[in-house]
């Protein structure tokens, strides 16, 4: 059973089960379902051996819905991918786009994509794959949310190559899925220094990029290291910036280290994984 509601939480409204989305064209298939569509897009037409393939799961919500990053927040939890694919294919990791916060109540934030979202995903053909025709599948499930959390599940699958009557699609797919990664975070450079420092509540993350960033944020990519609901102190420093941020109630002992995406000003984003020592 999902778990909805993070220990300690206001408990959200009753769920309502949601029928499997259904398969449609030879193409790619669109899988409808209440509150939201679900399709596999494809960056370009074909595959070659040794070469790569951009996928996106491309979410598209009904006003008011939103689904989950891979860090919920206080509640839901990410979509989740089961692949069935041809031999000589393999698929990556899932990849994140920068969430909104969302605030579901007085003491509930989460992280998560509202109107329209992709998940990128690389597939790989290795040296056994053929360049036949073949059909590409997955099972995704996911929690939407409004006023209340419906657990749902798309079949979706892609043609590939990809179809005649699907080619003009392609430039639409690719722009989707090209600005889907453009908002991916990426590693901190090899310049960065982070660390934190845990006391009385309080976690203090110390981020040095070189000059001072007056304007910053942090999201968390571990659920339960700090509290979300609680406005982080944000303040420049000469080389960097640094984050005061409220440790959760929830964990027994500090984590020992905090991981996370810091936002800069620019929009640029950089995944961070400070250690975490306990003041003296």
């Amino acid at each position: 059973m999902l778990s909805w509601v993070r220990a300690g939480k206001a408990i959200l409204p009753a769920l309502v089960s949601l029928a499997p989305g259904m398969a449609a064209s030879a193409g790619a298939s669109q899988a409808p379902a209440p509150h939201a569509r679900v399709e596999l897009v494809a960056a370009a037409g074909a595959i070659a051996p040794g070469r790569d393939l951009w996928l996106g799961i491309h979410f598209v919500l009904e006003p008011g819905w939103h689904i989950y990053w891979q860090n919920p927040g206080d509640s839901g939890g990410p979509p989740t991918v089961q692949w069935r694919l041809p031999d000589g294919l393999a698929a990556g990791e899932l990849e994140w786009p920068l969430p909104e916060r969302i605030e579901a109540g007085a003491s509930i934030v989460n992280y998560g994509y509202e109107g329209e979202v992709v998940l990128p995903v690389r597939l790989r053909a290795t040296g056994g794959w053929t360049q036949g025709g073949a059909t590409v599948a997955a099972l995704v499930k996911y929690v939407i949310c409004r006023d209340i959390c419906v657990p749902g599940r798309a079949d979706v699958e892609l043609a590939v190559p990809v179809p005649a009557a699907s080619q003009a699609r392609l430039p639409a797919w690719r722009g989707l899925i090209e600005s889907a990664r453009a908002h991916v975070p990426r590693p901190a450079p090899a310049s960065w220094r982070a660390t934190a420092t845990a006391a009385t509540g309080r976690i203090t993350l110390l981020v040095e990029t070189g000059r001072a960033e007056p304007v910053a944020r942090f999201l968390p990519l571990v659920p339960g290291q700090i509290e979300d609901e609680a406005p982080a102190q944000v303040t420049a420093v000469p080389r960097g910036v640094r984050f005061v941020l409220r440790q959760s109630d929830q964990a027994a002992t500090p984590p020992a280290s905090l991981r996370g995406v810091v936002v800069l000003a620019d929009g640029r984003a950089f995944t961070v994984d400070a250690p975490l020592k306990s003041a003296r």
